[in-house]
């Protein structure tokens, strides 16, 4: 680690600037912490490792989860502090969960990380909105992810967005993260791209800068109050992703910049890690990264359609089609003792030409594209043993596929011919007995409004009688992983050996580890919690500037 004063550095470095505090990554956390700072008066440097600004938040649906919000009690909803840590706790630590102890059943830091994000992510998306990076709408009918169940008190209102421009109700995430960036410029804040950081630098026992490359030329930055870390997560480093993620994922459509950085250097420096098993997930087409493995692929946020169902290598239903994202990709990696198999890592989305034309609305996150948008993903047939053959035909031309599962049953055909048929008799009435599709609010707020003539289940309508058909090959993907070096309630890096913080080591957003366990408490659940704590970290930074100043 490289350890050297001014002057040393001097001569290994091409490049040294100096700032108050140093932004590695530059999405929602990343910037809010930059644009925090440089409020409070702090001169802020912001390094990019790509060359376009975002990360993974440009890719995002650009919702942001933010529990009893100035707007959400301004548009009449209430949500108080109980409810909502009980409906976090809930979801992120079932296995101690309990509705009426102390802390309900977590520990003391655990809770805490909750409370902190409960009383701290309006004030942070205030501090956005003050600054011209956030135009703040509440997304009033956006149901949380569990509005059903008995602990979630606030199901609607959470949701925050920034008023939209290419689309009428919201900003995308591309267009958000322009917002962040030029907020930020218009402080003064110096972003730079293609700044890949490699490690820190280390002077009087605290973080004090950052070293790495420039288009091959090394660089230095000192810190005079910190760095905060919000790189993203390790979606894109093979080795981790094995080393980590227990379940077989290995595919993603995190930003290229997920290469997770921050492990190492975190790793190097003694930090505590923490939720490295965990990701946010979502089903992701799978053929796009078998073609190219270096793509970008988005991945899917809604299954619409309602002739629509997706089977496993059997043709069998598994799972309610039209779950939240994150609870069809854990759903995917099933294991089969008996088989000794993952039986639905790699699933089929069938669906007919009347779920492609009522529901292909061009939207990111939707699989089904119109028809007449060309989708190089998509398997035809007339009849749905053409489209079984034609299945089989794309998988041969796919060829061996690390992780693929690709392999189908024998009796692929009938399994499919079968549930279909046993899927249009109970959709006729509006039902699902098995899987009890299109009863709960998310449910039937992802799927969009009814077909014409579909007075029953806008979740559920039988199969059109001819073709054709049509198929998409899916498998469980990443938005990023969320595990990391653990942080405390301040957005400070913890050490391994007595838990206390590393001085001047900050991280946010999908680098840390998060608070939600394996949980995704709603739309918006990552947004949220990466501007809290890059907004946290930015605070400690600042009052640490303050504390010097009046000591000098």
């Amino acid at each position: 680690m490289l350890k050297a004063e001014q002057n040393q550095r001097a001569s290994v470095s091409d490049e040294i600037l100096e700032a108050d505090f140093v932004v590695v990554g530059s999405g929602a956390a990343g910037l809010t912490g930059a644009i925090t700072a440089r409020r409070r008066g702090l001169s802020v440097i912001v390094l990019e490792a790509q060359d376009v600004v975002g990360g993974t938040t440009a890719r995002s649906g650009t919702w942001i989860w933010s529990p009893n919000n100035r707007w959400m009690r301004e548009a009449g909803f209430t949500d108080e502090r109980d409810d909502a840590i009980r409906y976090m706790a809930r979801l992120s630590f079932p296995e101690r969960y309990q509705s009426h102890a102390e802390r309900f059943g977590l520990d003391a830091h655990e809770y805490e990380m909750l409370n902190v994000f409960y009383s701290t992510s309006g004030t942070a998306l205030e501090e956005l909105a003050e600054a011209g990076a956030l135009d703040p709408v509440v997304k009033s009918n956006a149901p949380d992810y569990f509005a059903d169940l008995p602990e979630d008190k606030a199901p609607y209102g959470r949701v925050i967005v920034s008023r939209g421009r290419a689309r009428p109700d919201q900003l995308t995430g591309a267009e958000w993260v322009l917002d962040l960036r030029d907020a930020a410029l218009r402080l003064g804040v110096d972003i730079r791209f293609g700044y890949r950081v490699s490690d820190v630098i280390q002077s009087g026992g605290r973080v004090s800068g950052v070293v790495g490359k420039f288009k091959n030329q090394s660089f230095t930055i000192d810190s005079k109050c910190g760095v905060l870390f919000a790189t993203g997560g390790f979606t894109h480093n093979p080795e981790l992703m094995s080393d980590h993620m227990a379940a077989p994922v290995r595919l993603g459509g995190a930003a290229k910049g997920s290469r997770g950085d921050f492990m190492k250097i975190g790793a190097s420096l003694g930090a505590k890690l923490h939720n490295t098993a965990a990701a946010w997930l979502a089903p992701i087409p799978l053929e796009a990264l078998v073609r190219d493995p270096q793509s970008v692929t988005t991945n899917i946020f809604a299954l619409r359609g309602d002739s629509m169902i997706m089977v496993n290598k059997y043709g069998h239903r598994t799972v309610n089609e039209k779950l939240p994202y994150h609870e069809l990709g854990r759903s995917m990696l099933r294991w089969d003792a008996s088989k000794a198999e993952h039986p639905d890592l790699r699933m089929y989305m069938i669906f007919d030409k009347s779920a492609r034309v009522h529901f292909s609305d061009g939207t990111s996150g939707n699989p089904i594209k119109p028809p007449n948008e060309h989708d190089p993903n998509l398997v035809e047939g007339e009849t749905l043993d053409e489209l079984a053959a034609a299945i089989r035909r794309r998988i041969a031309d796919l060829g061996p596929v690390a992780m693929a599962g690709l392999n189908i049953a024998d009796d692929f055909e009938t399994g499919i011919k079968q549930t279909i048929e046993e899927f249009n008799k109970h959709a006729a009435t509006g039902t699902d007995p098995i899987f009890r599709r299109g009863e709960s609010a998310i449910e039937l707020f992802r799927n969009g409004p009814a077909r014409p003539g579909n007075d029953k289940n806008p979740a559920l309508f039988p199969f059109d009688k001819t073709g054709p058909y049509y198929a998409l090959i899916l498998a469980p993907g990443t938005l990023d992983t969320k595990g990391g070096p653990a942080i405390d309630s301040e957005g400070r890096v913890l050490r391994a050996t007595d838990g206390q913080p590393i001085p001047g080591l900050f991280a946010a957003g999908n680098c840390a580890g998060f608070p939600s366990g394996q949980a995704y408490w709603a739309g918006g659940a990552t947004i949220g919690l990466a501007v809290t704590f890059g907004y946290l970290a930015a605070l400690n930074v600042s009052a640490h500037k303050e504390a010097v100043t009046k000591i000098l």
